[in-house]
Protein backbone atom coordinates (compact mmCIF):
# COMPACT_ATOMS: atom_id res chain seq x y z
CA UNK A 1 0.00 0.00 0.00
CA UNK A 2 1.18 3.46 -0.77
CA UNK A 3 -0.01 7.22 -0.72
CA UNK A 4 -1.69 8.29 -4.27
CA UNK A 5 1.39 10.70 -4.16
CA UNK A 6 4.41 11.53 -2.81
CA UNK A 7 3.06 9.20 -0.16
CA UNK A 8 5.58 6.72 1.61
CA UNK A 9 5.21 2.89 0.32
CA UNK A 10 3.82 0.58 2.97
CA UNK A 11 3.74 -3.23 2.96
CA UNK A 12 1.56 -3.45 5.71
CA UNK A 13 -0.12 -0.16 6.81
CA UNK A 14 -0.81 0.12 10.71
CA UNK A 15 0.25 3.72 10.49
CA UNK A 16 -0.35 6.72 8.30
CA UNK A 17 2.72 8.53 7.55
CA UNK A 18 1.38 10.48 4.55
CA UNK A 19 1.76 13.98 3.96
CA UNK A 20 -0.73 16.43 3.09
CA UNK A 21 -1.52 17.51 -0.13
CA UNK A 22 -1.77 14.02 -1.52
CA UNK A 23 -4.15 13.73 -4.69
CA UNK A 24 -7.91 13.23 -2.95
CA UNK A 25 -9.86 12.68 -6.15
CA UNK A 26 -9.47 8.70 -6.14
CA UNK A 27 -11.24 5.31 -6.67
CA UNK A 28 -12.06 3.05 -4.02
CA UNK A 29 -11.54 -0.43 -4.16
CA UNK A 30 -14.31 -2.81 -4.45
CA UNK A 31 -16.52 -4.05 -1.54
CA UNK A 32 -14.80 -1.28 0.58
CA UNK A 33 -16.49 1.83 1.18
CA UNK A 34 -15.37 4.44 4.53
CA UNK A 35 -18.97 4.93 6.15
CA UNK A 36 -17.90 8.70 6.54
CA UNK A 37 -16.02 9.35 2.90
CA UNK A 38 -12.92 10.71 4.76
CA UNK A 39 -10.51 8.59 2.77
CA UNK A 40 -10.56 5.24 0.84
CA UNK A 41 -8.87 2.15 1.88
CA UNK A 42 -7.39 -1.18 -0.17
CA UNK A 43 -9.80 -4.56 0.28
CA UNK A 44 -7.12 -5.78 2.28
CA UNK A 45 -7.49 -3.31 5.17
CA UNK A 46 -9.85 -3.27 8.15
CA UNK A 47 -8.76 -2.52 10.94
CA UNK A 48 -8.00 0.65 12.42
CA UNK A 49 -5.55 3.07 11.55
CA UNK A 50 -3.93 6.16 12.70
CA UNK A 51 -4.08 9.67 11.14
CA UNK A 52 -1.64 12.11 12.81
CA UNK A 53 -3.46 10.61 16.18
CA UNK A 54 -6.77 10.40 15.08
CA UNK A 55 -8.71 7.36 14.17
CA UNK A 56 -10.10 6.01 11.42
CA UNK A 57 -12.37 3.35 11.15
CA UNK A 58 -12.80 1.37 8.10
CA UNK A 59 -16.03 -0.54 7.40
CA UNK A 60 -16.23 -3.91 5.18
CA UNK A 61 -19.68 -3.37 2.59
CA UNK A 62 -20.20 -6.33 0.73
CA UNK A 63 -21.28 -6.09 -2.74
CA UNK A 64 -20.76 -2.89 -2.95
CA UNK A 65 -20.05 -1.18 -6.57
CA UNK A 66 -17.00 1.19 -7.15
CA UNK A 67 -17.86 4.85 -5.32
CA UNK A 68 -15.56 7.86 -5.98
CA UNK A 69 -14.17 9.64 -3.05
CA UNK A 70 -15.38 12.94 -1.72
CA UNK A 71 -13.24 16.00 -2.60
CA UNK A 72 -11.80 16.52 0.98
CA UNK A 73 -8.37 18.20 0.22
CA UNK A 74 -7.10 18.30 3.92
CA UNK A 75 -7.46 14.38 4.13
CA UNK A 76 -4.90 11.76 3.60
CA UNK A 77 -5.60 8.68 1.30
CA UNK A 78 -4.35 5.28 0.75
CA UNK A 79 -4.20 3.59 -2.64
CA UNK A 80 -2.94 0.46 -4.03
CA UNK A 81 0.24 1.07 -5.78
CA UNK A 82 -0.66 2.27 -9.04
CA UNK A 83 0.23 0.27 -12.11
CA UNK A 84 -2.43 1.78 -14.31
CA UNK A 85 -2.18 1.62 -17.91
CA UNK A 86 -5.81 3.26 -18.86
CA UNK A 87 -5.05 6.94 -20.63
CA UNK A 88 -6.58 9.47 -19.15
CA UNK A 89 -7.44 13.19 -20.81
CA UNK A 90 -6.99 16.34 -19.39
CA UNK A 91 -4.49 15.31 -17.03
CA UNK A 92 -6.69 12.72 -15.15
CA UNK A 93 -4.77 10.13 -13.17
CA UNK A 94 -5.36 6.56 -14.05
CA UNK A 95 -6.00 4.75 -10.96
CA UNK A 96 -6.05 0.99 -10.15
CA UNK A 97 -8.11 -1.12 -8.00
CA UNK A 98 -8.73 -5.04 -8.32
CA UNK A 99 -9.38 -5.96 -11.40
CA UNK A 100 -10.07 -2.30 -12.70
CA UNK A 101 -8.55 0.75 -13.90
CA UNK A 102 -10.28 4.08 -13.64
CA UNK A 103 -9.52 7.59 -14.43
CA UNK A 104 -8.93 9.82 -11.60
CA UNK A 105 -10.22 13.30 -13.38
CA UNK A 106 -9.38 17.22 -12.46
CA UNK A 107 -12.06 19.15 -11.32
CA UNK A 108 -13.55 20.76 -14.10
CA UNK A 109 -13.48 17.52 -16.51
CA UNK A 110 -15.31 14.37 -16.45
CA UNK A 111 -15.75 10.93 -18.11
CA UNK A 112 -14.30 7.67 -18.28
CA UNK A 113 -11.09 9.28 -19.80
CA UNK A 114 -11.74 12.70 -18.62
CA UNK A 115 -12.24 13.70 -21.76
CA UNK A 116 -15.32 15.86 -21.38
CA UNK A 117 -14.74 19.63 -20.02
CA UNK A 118 -17.34 20.64 -17.22
CA UNK A 119 -18.69 24.21 -18.31
CA UNK A 120 -19.22 25.68 -14.66
CA UNK A 121 -20.43 28.78 -15.99
CA UNK A 122 -23.44 27.18 -17.33
CA UNK A 123 -23.97 24.81 -14.88
CA UNK A 124 -24.01 27.23 -11.94
CA UNK A 125 -21.01 25.56 -10.06
CA UNK A 126 -18.81 28.26 -10.62
CA UNK A 127 -18.19 30.76 -7.14
CA UNK A 128 -18.10 33.96 -9.29
CA UNK A 129 -19.38 37.20 -7.52
CA UNK A 130 -22.31 38.37 -8.52
CA UNK A 131 -20.81 41.16 -10.06
CA UNK A 132 -18.15 39.47 -11.76
CA UNK A 133 -18.58 37.50 -15.48
CA UNK A 134 -17.76 34.17 -15.75
CA UNK A 135 -15.06 32.69 -18.70
CA UNK A 136 -15.47 28.59 -19.04
CA UNK A 137 -11.92 27.53 -19.77
CA UNK A 138 -10.65 24.09 -19.95
CA UNK A 139 -11.16 21.95 -16.78
CA UNK A 140 -11.70 24.48 -15.38
CA UNK A 141 -13.64 28.43 -15.31
CA UNK A 142 -12.05 32.21 -14.90
CA UNK A 143 -14.17 35.14 -12.89
CA UNK A 144 -13.84 38.61 -14.12
CA UNK A 145 -15.53 41.44 -12.26
CA UNK A 146 -17.68 43.64 -14.35
CA UNK A 147 -16.74 47.17 -16.02
CA UNK A 148 -17.16 49.88 -12.72
CA UNK A 149 -16.28 46.73 -10.42
CA UNK A 150 -12.78 46.10 -8.86
CA UNK A 151 -11.40 42.47 -7.14
CA UNK A 152 -10.34 38.70 -8.07
CA UNK A 153 -13.89 38.03 -9.82
CA UNK A 154 -14.40 36.10 -6.61
CA UNK A 155 -14.77 39.55 -4.82
CA UNK A 156 -15.76 42.13 -6.48
CA UNK A 157 -16.77 46.01 -4.84
CA UNK A 158 -18.03 48.76 -6.93
CA UNK A 159 -15.26 50.56 -8.43
CA UNK A 160 -17.68 53.68 -10.32
CA UNK A 161 -16.07 56.49 -9.65
CA UNK A 162 -12.19 55.49 -10.26
CA UNK A 163 -13.15 54.16 -13.64
CA UNK A 164 -15.38 57.25 -14.19
CA UNK A 165 -13.44 60.03 -13.65
CA UNK A 166 -16.02 63.12 -13.59
CA UNK A 167 -19.10 61.51 -13.79
CA UNK A 168 -20.05 63.82 -11.31
CA UNK A 169 -20.19 67.27 -12.52
CA UNK A 170 -19.97 70.45 -11.06
CA UNK A 171 -17.33 69.99 -8.14
CA UNK A 172 -19.34 67.15 -6.96
CA UNK A 173 -18.10 63.93 -4.91
CA UNK A 174 -18.42 60.67 -6.25
CA UNK A 175 -19.43 57.69 -3.94
CA UNK A 176 -18.92 54.30 -4.66
CA UNK A 177 -21.86 52.19 -3.32
CA UNK A 178 -22.90 48.48 -2.90
CA UNK A 179 -24.26 48.06 -6.01
CA UNK A 180 -23.51 51.15 -7.92
CA UNK A 181 -22.67 54.82 -7.39
CA UNK A 182 -23.86 58.00 -5.68
CA UNK A 183 -22.83 61.63 -6.30
CA UNK A 184 -22.81 64.02 -3.30
CA UNK A 185 -23.58 67.65 -4.77
CA UNK A 186 -22.24 70.61 -4.08
CA UNK A 187 -24.82 73.07 -2.64
CA UNK A 188 -26.22 74.68 -5.34
CA UNK A 189 -26.62 71.59 -7.69
CA UNK A 190 -28.98 68.71 -7.65
CA UNK A 191 -29.90 65.41 -9.91
CA UNK A 192 -27.82 61.86 -10.75
CA UNK A 193 -24.66 63.62 -11.54
CA UNK A 194 -25.65 66.99 -10.25
CA UNK A 195 -25.73 68.71 -13.48
CA UNK A 196 -28.25 70.32 -12.81
CA UNK A 197 -28.02 74.20 -11.06
CA UNK A 198 -30.68 74.62 -8.55
CA UNK A 199 -31.85 78.97 -8.42
CA UNK A 200 -32.57 79.16 -5.46
CA UNK A 201 -34.21 82.48 -6.13
CA UNK A 202 -37.36 80.94 -7.93
CA UNK A 203 -37.54 78.03 -5.72
CA UNK A 204 -37.20 80.40 -2.40
CA UNK A 205 -34.55 78.43 -0.66
CA UNK A 206 -31.88 81.51 -0.75
CA UNK A 207 -31.29 83.06 2.44
CA UNK A 208 -31.67 87.01 1.14
CA UNK A 209 -33.02 90.02 2.90
CA UNK A 210 -36.37 90.84 2.33
CA UNK A 211 -35.23 94.04 1.05
CA UNK A 212 -32.46 92.50 -1.26
CA UNK A 213 -32.67 91.01 -4.25
CA UNK A 214 -31.48 87.49 -5.19
CA UNK A 215 -29.64 86.61 -8.60
CA UNK A 216 -29.02 83.12 -9.84
CA UNK A 217 -25.42 82.15 -10.30
CA UNK A 218 -23.42 78.57 -11.39
CA UNK A 219 -24.45 76.60 -8.05
CA UNK A 220 -25.07 79.21 -6.18
CA UNK A 221 -26.70 82.89 -6.01
CA UNK A 222 -26.26 86.65 -4.70
CA UNK A 223 -28.12 88.75 -2.72
CA UNK A 224 -27.84 92.53 -3.19
CA UNK A 225 -29.44 94.68 -1.09
CA UNK A 226 -32.02 97.38 -2.65
CA UNK A 227 -31.95 100.42 -3.71
CA UNK A 228 -31.93 102.68 -0.38
CA UNK A 229 -30.72 99.41 1.87
CA UNK A 230 -27.04 98.94 2.59
CA UNK A 231 -25.49 95.69 3.65
CA UNK A 232 -24.32 92.09 2.02
CA UNK A 233 -27.65 90.98 1.21
CA UNK A 234 -28.00 88.71 4.04
CA UNK A 235 -28.83 91.89 5.97
CA UNK A 236 -29.66 95.15 5.10
CA UNK A 237 -30.19 97.96 6.57
CA UNK A 238 -31.95 101.08 5.58
CA UNK A 239 -29.80 103.41 3.89
CA UNK A 240 -32.61 106.16 2.47
CA UNK A 241 -30.58 108.72 3.99
CA UNK A 242 -27.00 108.40 2.72
CA UNK A 243 -28.34 107.69 -0.85
CA UNK A 244 -30.36 110.37 -0.40
CA UNK A 245 -28.83 113.35 1.07
CA UNK A 246 -31.08 116.19 -0.23
CA UNK A 247 -34.59 114.74 1.01
CA UNK A 248 -34.85 115.91 3.68
CA UNK A 249 -35.38 119.68 3.17
CA UNK A 250 -35.03 123.16 4.78
CA UNK A 251 -32.57 121.63 7.56
CA UNK A 252 -34.37 118.69 8.55
CA UNK A 253 -32.76 115.61 9.68
CA UNK A 254 -33.15 112.27 7.99
CA UNK A 255 -33.37 109.42 10.27
CA UNK A 256 -33.11 105.83 8.76
CA UNK A 257 -36.08 103.42 10.18
CA UNK A 258 -36.63 99.76 9.89
CA UNK A 259 -38.50 100.15 6.39
CA UNK A 260 -37.61 103.34 5.51
CA UNK A 261 -37.19 106.67 6.81
CA UNK A 262 -38.51 110.13 8.17
CA UNK A 263 -37.68 113.77 8.19
CA UNK A 264 -37.27 115.36 11.93
CA UNK A 265 -38.02 118.83 10.95
CA UNK A 266 -36.61 122.14 11.90
CA UNK A 267 -39.18 124.52 14.29
CA UNK A 268 -41.02 126.33 11.84
CA UNK A 269 -41.73 122.96 8.86
CA UNK A 270 -43.69 120.36 8.66
CA UNK A 271 -44.27 117.68 5.73
CA UNK A 272 -43.09 114.67 4.89
CA UNK A 273 -40.16 116.02 3.41
CA UNK A 274 -40.21 119.09 5.69
CA UNK A 275 -40.86 121.03 2.74
CA UNK A 276 -44.01 122.95 4.22
CA UNK A 277 -43.47 126.11 5.81
CA UNK A 278 -45.53 126.71 8.95
CA UNK A 279 -46.88 130.11 9.58
CA UNK A 280 -46.84 130.90 12.92
CA UNK A 281 -48.56 134.25 12.56
CA UNK A 282 -51.70 132.69 11.19
CA UNK A 283 -51.73 129.92 13.29
CA UNK A 284 -51.24 131.30 16.67
CA UNK A 285 -48.53 129.23 17.49
CA UNK A 286 -45.99 132.52 17.75
CA UNK A 287 -45.07 133.65 20.98
CA UNK A 288 -44.73 137.66 19.92
CA UNK A 289 -46.04 140.08 22.72
CA UNK A 290 -49.98 141.26 22.58
CA UNK A 291 -48.00 144.58 21.72
CA UNK A 292 -46.31 143.30 18.61
CA UNK A 293 -46.82 142.47 15.36
CA UNK A 294 -46.28 138.82 14.08
CA UNK A 295 -44.05 138.34 10.72
CA UNK A 296 -43.87 135.23 9.38
CA UNK A 297 -40.53 133.92 7.68
CA UNK A 298 -39.47 130.56 6.23
CA UNK A 299 -38.89 128.41 8.88
CA UNK A 300 -39.72 130.76 11.34
CA UNK A 301 -41.39 133.87 12.19
CA UNK A 302 -40.28 137.78 13.58
CA UNK A 303 -41.91 139.64 16.38
CA UNK A 304 -41.77 143.32 16.21
CA UNK A 305 -42.80 145.97 18.88
CA UNK A 306 -45.81 148.10 17.57
CA UNK A 307 -45.79 151.67 17.60
CA UNK A 308 -44.96 153.29 20.73
CA UNK A 309 -42.92 150.41 22.15
CA UNK A 310 -39.97 149.06 22.07
CA UNK A 311 -38.55 145.31 23.06
CA UNK A 312 -37.50 142.32 21.05
CA UNK A 313 -40.87 141.35 20.37
CA UNK A 314 -41.02 138.10 22.48
CA UNK A 315 -41.53 141.74 25.51
CA UNK A 316 -42.64 144.81 24.76
CA UNK A 317 -42.42 147.67 27.02
CA UNK A 318 -44.43 150.95 26.08
CA UNK A 319 -41.96 153.43 24.73
CA UNK A 320 -44.74 156.14 23.84
CA UNK A 321 -42.63 159.17 25.14
CA UNK A 322 -39.48 158.36 23.06
CA UNK A 323 -41.52 157.61 20.06
CA UNK A 324 -43.19 160.81 20.64
CA UNK A 325 -40.83 163.79 21.76
CA UNK A 326 -43.18 166.38 22.59
CA UNK A 327 -45.96 164.20 23.54
CA UNK A 328 -46.67 165.51 26.62
CA UNK A 329 -46.73 169.41 25.81
CA UNK A 330 -46.09 172.65 27.98
CA UNK A 331 -43.01 171.24 29.54
CA UNK A 332 -45.17 168.22 30.98
CA UNK A 333 -42.92 165.56 32.17
CA UNK A 334 -43.58 161.86 29.84
CA UNK A 335 -43.30 158.52 31.98
CA UNK A 336 -44.14 154.92 30.38
CA UNK A 337 -46.67 153.12 31.60
CA UNK A 338 -47.46 149.09 31.03
CA UNK A 339 -50.20 150.31 28.93
CA UNK A 340 -49.24 153.81 27.77
CA UNK A 341 -47.49 156.74 28.70
CA UNK A 342 -48.52 159.17 31.61
CA UNK A 343 -47.73 162.60 31.12
CA UNK A 344 -46.70 164.82 34.31
CA UNK A 345 -47.88 167.99 33.81
CA UNK A 346 -46.88 171.39 35.51
CA UNK A 347 -48.91 173.29 37.67
CA UNK A 348 -49.86 175.38 34.91
CA UNK A 349 -51.20 172.93 32.97
CA UNK A 350 -53.50 169.40 32.77
CA UNK A 351 -54.96 167.35 30.42
CA UNK A 352 -53.67 163.65 29.07
CA UNK A 353 -50.96 165.53 27.10
CA UNK A 354 -50.96 168.71 29.50
CA UNK A 355 -52.65 170.37 26.92
CA UNK A 356 -55.13 172.72 29.20
CA UNK A 357 -54.11 175.39 30.86
CA UNK A 358 -54.96 174.86 34.53
CA UNK A 359 -53.90 178.32 36.14
CA UNK A 360 -51.50 181.08 35.27
CA UNK A 361 -50.29 182.20 38.52
CA UNK A 362 -49.20 180.23 41.90
CA UNK A 363 -48.64 181.95 45.07
CA UNK A 364 -45.51 180.17 47.07
CA UNK A 365 -45.72 179.79 50.57
CA UNK A 366 -42.69 179.62 51.88
CA UNK A 367 -40.66 183.05 52.20
CA UNK A 368 -37.72 183.46 50.48
CA UNK A 369 -35.63 186.32 48.49
CA UNK A 370 -36.19 187.15 45.51
CA UNK A 371 -33.25 185.22 43.63
CA UNK A 372 -34.25 182.01 45.90
CA UNK A 373 -38.28 183.09 44.97
CA UNK A 374 -37.04 182.85 41.24
CA UNK A 375 -35.53 179.33 40.85
CA UNK A 376 -38.46 177.77 43.03
CA UNK A 377 -40.70 179.09 39.95
CA UNK A 378 -38.35 177.98 36.92
CA UNK A 379 -38.60 174.76 39.16
CA UNK A 380 -42.01 174.55 38.57
CA UNK A 381 -41.82 175.28 35.16
CA UNK A 382 -42.84 178.52 35.40
CA UNK A 383 -41.08 182.31 36.67
CA UNK A 384 -41.43 185.55 38.72
CA UNK A 385 -44.81 186.88 37.37
CA UNK A 386 -44.42 188.96 34.57
CA UNK A 387 -47.05 189.31 31.97
CA UNK A 388 -49.76 189.54 34.53
CA UNK A 389 -47.76 192.28 36.06
CA UNK A 390 -47.89 194.50 32.78
CA UNK A 391 -51.64 193.96 32.17
CA UNK A 392 -53.95 195.63 34.70
CA UNK A 393 -57.03 193.64 34.79
CA UNK A 394 -54.51 190.51 35.20
CA UNK A 395 -52.92 192.08 37.92
CA UNK A 396 -56.30 193.11 39.21
CA UNK A 397 -57.67 189.48 38.91
CA UNK A 398 -55.20 188.06 40.64
CA UNK A 399 -55.18 190.98 43.81
CA UNK A 400 -58.65 190.21 44.16
CA UNK A 401 -59.27 187.12 43.72
CA UNK A 402 -56.01 185.09 44.97
CA UNK A 403 -53.81 187.92 47.26
CA UNK A 404 -56.37 189.94 49.37
CA UNK A 405 -58.01 186.25 50.94
CA UNK A 406 -55.11 185.40 51.76
CA UNK A 407 -52.79 186.51 54.94
CA UNK A 408 -51.56 190.17 54.38
CA UNK A 409 -47.62 189.85 53.18
CA UNK A 410 -45.60 191.48 50.48
CA UNK A 411 -44.97 188.65 47.40
CA UNK A 412 -41.94 188.84 45.24
CA UNK A 413 -43.04 189.75 41.21
CA UNK A 414 -40.38 189.22 38.46
CA UNK A 415 -39.08 192.91 37.91
CA UNK A 416 -35.69 194.64 38.75
CA UNK A 417 -33.22 196.95 37.91
CA UNK A 418 -30.62 194.31 38.99
CA UNK A 419 -28.38 194.64 35.67
CA UNK A 420 -28.49 198.57 36.18
CA UNK A 421 -29.45 200.45 38.46
CA UNK A 422 -32.47 203.18 37.19
CA UNK A 423 -33.35 200.55 34.62
CA UNK A 424 -36.01 198.06 35.60
CA UNK A 425 -36.64 195.56 33.44
CA UNK A 426 -38.83 192.20 33.79
CA UNK A 427 -37.18 188.41 33.95
CA UNK A 428 -39.07 187.92 30.74
CA UNK A 429 -36.95 190.84 28.85
CA UNK A 430 -39.38 193.28 28.52
CA UNK A 431 -38.49 196.34 29.96
CA UNK A 432 -40.80 198.45 32.45
CA UNK A 433 -42.84 201.44 30.94
CA UNK A 434 -45.53 203.66 32.59
CA UNK A 435 -47.79 201.91 30.35
CA UNK A 436 -46.90 198.54 31.26
CA UNK A 437 -46.22 199.12 35.07
CA UNK A 438 -48.06 200.28 38.03
CA UNK A 439 -45.50 201.56 41.01
CA UNK A 440 -47.00 202.49 44.13
CA UNK A 441 -47.07 206.65 44.03
CA UNK A 442 -43.36 207.86 44.78
CA UNK A 443 -41.92 204.24 44.22
CA UNK A 444 -39.33 203.15 43.07
CA UNK A 445 -37.09 205.00 45.66
CA UNK A 446 -34.21 203.62 46.63
CA UNK A 447 -35.02 204.73 49.91
CA UNK A 448 -32.44 202.61 51.64
CA UNK A 449 -30.10 201.96 48.91
CA UNK A 450 -30.04 198.14 47.21
CA UNK A 451 -33.39 198.38 46.55
CA UNK A 452 -33.47 196.44 43.24
CA UNK A 453 -36.36 194.14 43.21
CA UNK A 454 -39.98 194.71 42.90
CA UNK A 455 -43.06 193.58 45.24
CA UNK A 456 -46.22 193.47 45.40
CA UNK A 457 -46.42 196.11 48.48
CA UNK A 458 -49.50 194.93 50.83
CA UNK A 459 -49.59 198.32 52.64
CA UNK A 460 -50.13 200.46 49.38
CA UNK A 461 -52.96 198.02 48.40
CA UNK A 462 -50.69 195.60 46.59
CA UNK A 463 -49.16 198.56 44.53
CA UNK A 464 -45.62 197.91 43.79
CA UNK A 465 -42.65 199.31 45.16
CA UNK A 466 -39.18 198.31 45.46
CA UNK A 467 -37.03 196.56 47.83
CA UNK A 468 -33.96 194.95 48.98
CA UNK A 469 -33.79 191.66 47.20
CA UNK A 470 -32.10 189.88 49.93
CA UNK A 471 -35.78 190.45 51.96
CA UNK A 472 -37.44 187.12 52.59
CA UNK A 473 -41.12 187.29 51.00
CA UNK A 474 -43.41 185.21 49.26
CA UNK A 475 -43.96 185.19 45.74
CA UNK A 476 -45.87 185.29 42.58
CA UNK A 477 -45.01 182.64 40.17
CA UNK A 478 -46.48 183.03 36.86
CA UNK A 479 -47.12 180.43 33.46
CA UNK A 480 -44.59 180.93 30.82
CA UNK A 481 -46.51 182.05 27.65
CA UNK A 482 -45.17 180.22 24.51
Amino acid sequence: MKCSTKGKSESSVTDVDCPSGCRSNFVCGINFYNSNSSVCAAAIHAEILTDSGGAVTFYLRESKETQFCEILRSSFYFVEENTCLRSCQNEGQCLSGINAEFCSCLPGTKGEDCEIDIDECTTRSHNCHHYATCNNTVGSFQCSCNANYTGNGRQCVPDYCTQNIGICRNGATCLDTDISYNCSCLDGYTDQHCETDIDECTSGTHNCHQHATCTNTAGSFQCFCNSNYTGDGRQCAPDFCAQNNEICRNGGTCLDNDVSYSCSCLGGYVGLHCETDIDECMSGTHNCHQYATCINTAGSFQCSCNANYQGDGRQCTPNFCASNPGLCQNSGTCADTSTGYRCSCTVWYTGNNCETVHQDHQLTTTVMTWAQSRSYCQSIGGDLATWGMRDSSTRNSIIRNSLRPGPDVHYWIGLSDIDREGVWKYVDGVKRTNANTDFADGEPNDSKGGQDCARLWQEENYQMDDEDCGQNYRAICERTLN
